[in-house]
């Protein structure tokens, strides 16, 4: 997933993949949300307008991300997807500009897929993910973890201690 200028030239400006990469989980050692992926396919149609000297590629990615279960910490498997619009640059964009945020630059007038390709991945990293049933999270003696669903009842089921007192307040008539 790399091309330099004159190998889009040969290929008549325009490139196509249909591909399955791996990915270094080294990438990702960084990261307390992500542990790796897997069965990662890469979906990709790109070709060079030579008038702006830019490159532009759309792509799309499925796989599966190896993240740890938010409540037991084991490794689980996340599906994903996504898509992006990627444009290439062989000449200097100017710094400071709108564009150049949005544009990534040929490094050594090549174009690599790949540093797309794990942007991609990593914004789809989710917060938080579990597969744990209730009888899997964590207690202790007084303590246990619940679900925000749990809290919201059992805070329904208390009463205010500000308001104890109106318990014994009648009215007599």
């Amino acid at each position: 997933m790399k091309w330099t200028r004159e190998d889009l030239q040969k290929l008549d400006n325009h490139v196509s993949v249909d591909t399955d990469i791996e990915v270094d989980p080294a990438v990702f050692a960084g990261s307390s949300l992500i542990n790796g992926t897997k069965d990662v396919h890469v979906w990709a149609d790109g070709f060079l307008a030579e008038d702006d000297d830019r490159f532009y590629v759309d792509i799309r990615i499925t796989g599966t991300m190896l993240v740890p279960d938010a409540v037991t910490s084991k490794e689980i498997t996340y599906p994903f997807q996504t898509s992006s619009r990627e444009i290439y640059s062989f000449a200097p964009v100017e710094a400071g500009t709108e564009e150049a945020d949005e544009i990534r630059l040929a490094e050594n007038q090549v174009i690599d897929l790949l540093p797309a390709v794990i942007d991609d991945i990593l914004l789809e990293v989710p917060l938080q993910v579990t597969n744990a049933s209730r009888e899997d999270y964590p207690h202790g003696d007084g303590w246990r973890v619940m679900t925000e669903e749990d809290y919201q009842n059992s805070r329904q089921e208390e009463l205010d201690p500000r308001l104890a007192k109106l318990r014994e307040f009648k009215i007599d008539k």
